[in-house]
């Protein structure tokens, strides 16, 4: 009798390569959803995440062959969606554990940009034996992986009650002290998760960073401790006018004061700090906040931002008769050019929103403005509240969602990684 031999289904490595490419054009595209004007977390989710979740487990199913023809060559790709979505998708193989591969890829990586591809790819893993696996590991490890073991030791860390140290696990003390940028934003993410007074003294030096991402990270650590230099580190950094200060302005913003507010507007007449400025005004609420606004909002650059922080004050929609003819769709992106060698247009977050209608929008504010106290403050029309702040936080553009989470966890509630699968956030 004829033995049969088994039918062995061919892989379709085409459709392998294409859920690579797909995953790796909607990592960018779910990063910059995660910091836009346009797209509320629900719709991060329903959307690019979902889409990009689809393809990475595409990949994941493909199993070993699909690891080691696809996956494995695509860690050491220029294209950093490549690398993530590769790490991401070896680290939850089925068939196979990759974690040391993957780790040593991390270690070899000479690029600051690969190892922050490879970083995020193990940020945004699902699997529970990362840290029990890693932590031995961080004393031994160069100063890159180590700021990526702390990041996810740092993810599972809680607050502790009033009057004591979170429970660390890892030296955060002199992970604070750290001369390598990339540990030091590391154990400041891990100090914004779970203050603790003890480490106050060692923010000095971060606060006084010319490195953006380390300085912005020290001064949410800082509010989130109460720490008078914080806000002292964000009035003189407004003050001077000083690059990269959109997080300073939202903190004095949040914190709604006059004297402040005033600041705010006043850098509306610098131009490096105008469209920030345009930004953190709607975190404060305020009647003379939105007078400011309502002169910016006729403004062909920067219009489109002004509306967006006056909206979000007073809860004026900007479609219909309050936006420009024809400038409601907001969800379509631009044409993309024929020409393959062209530059990529820089895209900015503001870019999708409906262009203001600045006569229409000011008559509404003339009828609407009996309605607002001068010395209250608003979101979305109601009066400024902790609920009001958590629903804006998840039902409102995602570019304000840092800052949201900021002002709620300075108030007691709690601490949202801004940073991790939108999913998750909801959640939390």
């Amino acid at each position: 009798m004829t033995k049969t031999m088994p039918y062995v289904r061919p892989i379709l490595w085409d459709i392998y390569e294409e859920h690579l490419d797909e995953a790796a054009f909607l990592w960018g595209q779910w990063e910059r959803a995660m910091d836009a004007a346009h797209y509320t977390l629900a719709e991060v989710i329903d959307g690019p995440e979902e889409r990009l979740r689809a393809h990475l487990d595409g990949l994941v199913l493909g199993g070993r062959p699909v690891a080691e023809r696809v996956l494995m060559p695509a860690l050491a790709d220029d294209d950093g969606g490549k690398v993530t979505t590769a790490a991401w998708a070896l680290l939850h193989a089925e068939d196979a554990d990759h974690l040391d591969l993957v780790f040593q890829a991390l270690t070899k990586a000479e690029k600051k940009e690969t190892r922050a591809a490879l970083t995020r790819a193990f940020e945004l893993a699902e699997r529970s034996d990362l840290v029990a696996r890693l932590r031995p590991r961080l004393e031994t490890s160069p100063p890159a992986l180590q700021a990526m073991i702390v990041n996810l030791l740092g993810a599972e860390l809680s607050p502790a009650p009033a009057g004591q140290s979170p429970a660390w696990g890892f030296p955060i003390a002199s992970l604070l002290e750290s001369r390598h940028p990339e540990v030091l934003v590391a154990a400041l993410r891990a100090l914004c998760r779970a203050p603790d007074a003890v480490c106050a003294p060692l923010l000095d030096k971060p606060l006084a960073s010319p490195y953006v991402a380390i300085r912005d990270l020290a001064i949410e650590a800082g509010v989130r401790l109460g720490l008078r230099a914080a806000r002292t580190t964000c009035s003189k950094l407004v003050a001077r006018s000083a690059s990269g200060s959109r997080l300073p302005l939202a903190v004095l913003a949040l914190g709604g004061e006059p004297i402040d507010v005033a600041a705010i507007i006043r850098k509306l007449d610098v131009e490096s700090m105008r469209r920030d400025a345009l930004w953190a005004l709607g975190f404060a609420g305020t009647v003379p906040a939105v007078e400011a606004l309502l002169a910016w909002i006729g403004d062909d650059e920067l219009g489109k931002v002004a509306a967006e922080s006056f909206a979000t004050i007073t809860g004026a929609r900007i479609v219909g008769p309050l936006a420009e003819i024809g400038q409601t769709d907001n969800s379509a992106p631009p044409e993309a050019d024929d020409d393959d060698d062209a530059p990529v247009p820089a895209v900015s977050p503001e870019d999708h929103l409906p262009v203001p209608h600045a006569e229409r929008l000011l008559a509404w504010w003339n009828r609407a403005a009996p309605r607002f106290a001068p010395d209250a403050r608003y979101l979305y029309g109601q009066p400024l509240s902790p609920d009001a702040q958590r629903a804006a936080m998840f039902a409102g553009p995602t570019w304000r969602r840092r800052a949201w989470n900021l002002s709620l966890s300075q108030q007691g509630g709690a601490y949202v990684d801004v940073r991790t699968w939108a999913r998750r956030q909801r959640a939390r």
